[in-house]
């Protein structure tokens, strides 16, 4: 799926200007009070919980963070257990609507107590570690991302332009830098812009590259103005009708992601230490889905529901490629 997951590894997505933030109640504040567990009956070894999911569902994260000391891995993967746990509760498909949006609500409720320091399971308590120990930490993300996933619990889901794209990005993937930021002991202020076009070029990636299994879940995010400006109805997308006019869509989303992944290289000069290097790897791996999807055609949607994948190869080469333009360039 796109959502956060895809961002954990980008650690410095941010928010954008034009959008506003929600904050939860409990949130509000920075006090917190001594960390304790709340009714938790786990025994997991929560690392080793994670790494499962990330090698599960997003192995392209699991990659680069390995390039991460081992304080910062476990940070970043707390905040992933956190974010991909909420984004599967978005795509269940055994739940329907109504139970989706409950359980939303619940997750929102689960962060006030995350940030009251009573976390329900490890994970939870992972976090809230990772919150105490980040006093520059902005917490309305966290209900910024519940937000844009309960847009998403909507039947047949779709995206009116670009600038609600846009919007939607920030909230599901571009909230994530914000909660990275810390870690990467950036400057917050310095460095949101280019954090922001990171976030939101590696979800229109994502949409790009899971236009089939969206489809199955009755999900479209191409916006439905440029759609119809090349005369594409939903339904020919649902049906998996891949035209040159639908093709044409693709590329344009493609080229704006392009040009967010530009900025967000400009930009990446303002991390420290391997931050440069990090977002650059980032950058070259979902690079390569661009490249992959012009040599396809931009034919994204298959009757067999697949996403459009690169090899192992691929991602090394975009890794050497990273390194040696970060090196090239200090």
């Amino acid at each position: 799926t796109r959502r956060f997951c895809i961002l954990l590894a980008t650690t410095v997505l941010s928010k954008c200007a034009g959008f506003s933030f929600r904050t939860s109640n409990s949130c509000t504040h920075r006090r917190m009070p001594a960390l304790h567990h709340h009714r938790s009956s786990s025994t997991t070894n929560p690392d080793e919980a994670i790494k499962e999911l990330m090698k599960t569902h997003d192995p392209i994260l699991l990659f680069a963070s390995r390039l991460l000391d081992a304080d910062t891995a476990r940070d970043a993967s707390a905040l992933y257990a956190w974010c991909r746990r909420l984004d599967e509760i978005t795509d269940d498909p055994s739940s329907d609507v109504a139970t989706i949006q409950q359980r939303l609500s619940d997750w929102e409720r689960r962060f006030d107590m995350i940030c009251r320091n009573e976390p329900v399971d490890d994970m939870d308590r992972a976090l809230a570690m990772y919150i105490q120990r980040n006093d520059d930490l902005e917490l309305s993300p966290f209900v910024d991302m519940i937000s844009g996933m309960k847009e998403d619990t909507v039947q047949n889901r779709t995206i009116s332009n670009m600038a609600e794209l846009d919007e939607y990005a920030y909230q599901v993937a571009g909230t994530v830098g914000l909660m990275l930021l810390p870690l990467l002991k950036a400057n917050v202020e310095q460095s949101r812009d280019a954090a922001i076009a990171l976030g939101k070029a590696i979800q229109l990636i994502n949409i790009l590259r899971d236009a089939s299994p969206d489809v199955a879940l009755g999900r479209v995010y191409l916006p439905q103005d440029m759609l119809k400006a090349e005369g594409v109805s939903t339904e020919d997308v649902l049906q998996l009708k891949s035209s040159p006019e639908y093709r044409k869509v693709v590329a344009a989303v493609a080229d704006h992601a392009e040009a967010l992944l530009i900025e967000a290289e400009i930009g990446k000069s303002t991390l420290p230490g391997v931050g440069p290097l990090f977002v650059q790897i980032i950058v070259e791996l979902y690079r390569e889905y661009l490249i992959k999807l012009e040599q396809i055609g931009y034919d994204n949607l298959n009757l067999s529901g697949e996403r459009v994948k690169i090899k192992t190869i691929q991602k090394l080469v975009a890794s050497f490629k990273a390194a040696t333009k970060v090196l090239t360039q200090q």
